[in-house]
This record gives structure tokens, sequence and C-alpha cells, in this order.
């Protein structure tokens, strides 16, 4: 399971953002509102994740922690997005991402719907495999720990990007370099 989940992450939060940014001239913002969409997703669905793991204790503050996390995450990319990119209009940037067109169909239709099922497939191949419970709250609770560091990484962006100049090279380089990482960081010990 364990290759099986750092290979699923790495295509999923690497492979096509890197695809995007290469062939389809994606930008930092286009690539981080597919990041913020997954995550969004992934945050919507703790709650069914933690109902099945019943003997995990202070799952309500999880749950509080995953939200006010994601919530933080979202504020952050937005104020860097704002600060570094000043000429950018967020609503225009944000309609554009929903109905981009590739093959002539609008990315917003496919991509919500998938990321929905996507939540869904997890949760059905994880009872599916059996993975066990004490398993599934270690990945819960490494993915949060690993969120503050990543909130860490927005806040240290967005610090630098109000005092200095920042590419957007700097970003995307930065935003890809942390997402290769994480995947070995939270599948690390677990067996």
């Amino acid at each position: 399971m364990k290759k099986i989940e750092i290979i699923s992450a790495l295509l999923g939060d690497v492979a096509l953002p890197l695809a995007g940014f290469l062939f389809w001239d994606w930008g930092f913002y286009f690539i981080s509102l597919f990041f913020l969409f997954d995550l969004i997703f992934r945050t919507l669905f703790l709650r069914r994740r933690l109902n099945l793991l019943n003997e995990l204790k202070n799952r309500n503050r999880i749950l509080f922690r995953g939200f006010l996390y994601s919530f933080i995450e979202v504020l952050l990319i937005h104020c860097i997005v704002v600060s570094v990119f000043v000429q950018l209009k967020i609503g225009d940037s944000f309609l554009a991402f929903l109905t981009y067109e590739e093959l002539g169909i609008p990315q917003g239709a496919v991509l919500l719907p998938l990321l929905l099922l996507n939540e869904f497939m997890k949760i059905r191949n994880e009872n599916k495999i059996g993975v066990p419970y004490p398993v599934r709250a270690q990945i819960i609770l490494k993915t949060q720990n690993l969120q503050q560091y990543r909130l860490l990484l927005w806040v240290v962006l967005y610090l630098w990007s109000l005092f200095f100049y920042m590419n957007e090279t700097i970003l995307i380089t930065a935003f890809f370099a942390f997402f290769i990482v994480q995947p070995f960081l939270i599948f690390r010990n677990i067996k």
C-alpha cells in the first residue's frame, strides 16, 4: 500500500500540475487552484474518514485543525498571489480555471466530479483492502503535521513577497519541491 500511495500522491499532486506548467502554460495561481480544490475535497471528507476510526481520540480536535489549517492555507496562497501578481484579478482567474478547456471540455465540469469521486474511491479502497485503523489514523495525523510545515512554507513565501521581488519560477519550484517530498514524509515509517 505504501508504494501505491506514494505513486498516487506524486501523480496527483506533482505530475499533472507539472505537465500543465510545462506543456499548457499554467501559472502559479492556476497550479495552486488545482491543489486547493484537492485540499478542500480532502478536508470535506475528513469527517467521514474520522467516523471510521472509532478508537481515535480527539477526533473533534483533529477535524477542527483540519478545517482551520485548510482555511489558513487557502488564505495564505491567495495572499501570495495578490502580493506577487498585482495585476492579476482573482475572480477572473478563478473563472478562467473552471472554464479552461482541454479537448473541448471545461475543466471545472471534469475536475470537481473527479475530485469527489477520488475521495469516495480512496475510502472505499481503504475499506476493501482492509487498511488497519491505526495506519489510517497515523496517515491522517502525519498529513496534518505536514500541513503545518506547508503553512510555514506559505508564510515564508508570503513574507518574502512583501519585502523582496519574487519570480513566479521561485514559487513554482518551491511548490513542486515540497509536493515531491511530501508523500515520502507522510508514508515514512508506515507499514
